[in-house]
């Protein structure tokens, strides 16, 4: 079975065993409607960097993450996989140090230090115990402002970028995500991988990823969280003397193609011939993370498909139909609109079936609205699930850091679950039937073309391509 159809199965049944225990009252803190947090202390630097200094004495351990507001939606058209690169660079050596003495630095005080990038931020990360505050702080300062971008490293991170696309391409349900992405997209940023094409990927230059650099990796578009075991004065004085010499710059937003219309179902069929099996991806546009409707949504997208086996998808079209082993359903929250995608898998000859009843259950969904204990149910999972994103130092930076990244507002984690418990049946319903649009959809069906397409064509207009195209 494919790795990404395990993934499926074992996040649903992560999902209802911890319903369970949520449900049983084994969460100590799921009665509380307001989460506690730690002491808080925000401040600007004259360069614009936004600095955030979290208490968190439990441990003595600080984590630092530095996020900046552009990520792969930032890169230049024809350059996907820009933003990825840079970061994936940040590491690799500075103009003090090479990239093995950056290893030996962080590995000899027991710490970690990283960087990435999303759709629409770039960050770096470190953590260590809090009496190598020092250290930490020094080496993320130096791959931030000091990054070398040596040629030996970006031709070995290139090919590095390059042998993992293609074995991407072997994986049909890769793919798969990959033309959903593309097709409901179009030219629109989220239509590109963050990683790059092979194309794209192969391109681009050292000049390139200087420029992005300059341009994107500025105070002034930059936030940092400091959590731990640390007093705020003594930590912002730090942090001050490494980066009061960074100079800001003017941010450049990219300009957005919008995605195109959906009209009706539109399917485009993916041809791998060899395919026993169908790879399904269906959906249409979501909506922004910054939407009043977010709880709703959240709350919705669980009990119809995001909820592992206690969802209605996984109920009828696994347990009841036997259509497939895994179904899910899910939004992707970002600064733009992103996608709201049905994913599943099923045999070549029940492929029609399988899409048959994705749309009746999304259908159904707007018409018939929830029951008292399914709302239930899933407002205990989200109070119980909640409270251990905020355990350790590095998940509160992640979590207050996407607060800012969003501008979800001051009191966003501590109403979190008092937003949650707000939802009703009625906010369901409208929700459903404002983001949720059984009649215009895009679907991408991975399969064998000959065994399916006589089958798809009464469901939609059909567009048919090369797997390796």
């Amino acid at each position: 079975m494919d790795k990404r159809n395990l993934k499926v199965i074992f996040a649903g049944l992560f999902a209802a065993a911890f319903l369970v225990l949520s449900i049983s009252g084994s969460l100590t803190t799921a009665g509380a409607q307001e989460i506690k947090l730690p002491p808080i202390k925000k401040t600007t630097l004259d360069n614009g960097l936004k600095v955030i200094v979290i208490e968190h004495h439990e441990l003595p351990v600080v984590a630092f993450r530095l996020v900046f507001k552009s990520g792969a939606a930032s890169d230049p058209s024809g350059k996907a996989g820009l933003a990825d690169l840079t970061a994936g660079l940040l590491r690799k050596g500075t103009r003090t140090r090479t990239a093995t003495q950056i290893a030996e630095e962080i590995d000899f005080v027991g710490g970690g230090l990283g960087a990435g990038s999303s759709r629409d931020a770039t960050y770096a990360t470190c953590k260590v115990l809090e009496k190598h505050f020092d250290v930490g702080l020094d080496l993320l300062s130096d791959i931030i402002l000091n990054p070398a971008f040596a040629d030996e490293e970006i031709e070995r991170l290139r090919k590095q970028t390059l042998a993992a696309i293609k074995q991407q391409k072997d994986n049909p349900g890769a793919v798969a995500d990959e033309k959903y992405r593309k097709f409901l997209f179009g030219d629109h940023p989220y239509g590109q991988p963050s990683e790059g094409t092979e194309t794209s990927v192969a391109a681009l230059t050292r000049d390139d990823i200087v420029s992005f650099h300059r341009n994107h990796y500025a105070p002034n578009n930059a936030i940092l969280a400091v959590v731990g075991d640390v007093k705020p004065k003594v930590a912002i004085k730090k942090v001050e003397a490494k980066f009061s010499g960074w100079k800001g710059t003017q941010i450049a937003l990219p300009g957005y193609v919008q995605p195109p219309d959906i009209k009706g179902h539109q399917i485009l069929l993916v041809d791998k011939p060899d395919l026993t099996q169908t790879y399904i991806r269906v959906g249409h546009l979501g909506i922004k993370r910054d939407n009043p409707d977010y709880f709703a949504v959240k709350v919705m997208n669980y009990i119809l498909g995001g909820g592992g086996f206690s969802s209605r998808m996984m109920d009828e079209i696994r347990s009841k139909r036997g259509l497939t082993y895994g179904i899910g359903c899910k939004f992707d929250y970002n600064k733009l609109e992103g996608a709201y995608t049905v994913s599943t898998f099923t045999q070549n000859d029940s492929t029609a079936a399988a899409i048959r009843a994705i749309i009746e259950q999304i259908a159904n969904f707007r018409s018939g609205g929830v029951t008292d204990t399914e709302l239930k149910d899933t407002k205990s999972f989200y109070t119980g699930y909640f409270p251990l994103q905020l355990e350790t130092p590095s998940q509160i930076a992640s979590q207050i850091l996407n607060v800012e990244l969003h501008d979800l507002g001051e009191d966003y984690l501590k109403d979190y679950r008092k937003n949650i418990n707000a939802v009703t049946r009625e906010d369901i319903q409208r929700a459903a039937q404002k983001y949720l649009d059984p009649n215009n959809l895009k679907l991408v069906v991975v399969s064998k073309a000959e065994d399916v397409k006589a089958s798809l064509e009464p469901l939609g207009s059909i567009e048919v391509t090369s797997f390796l195209e």
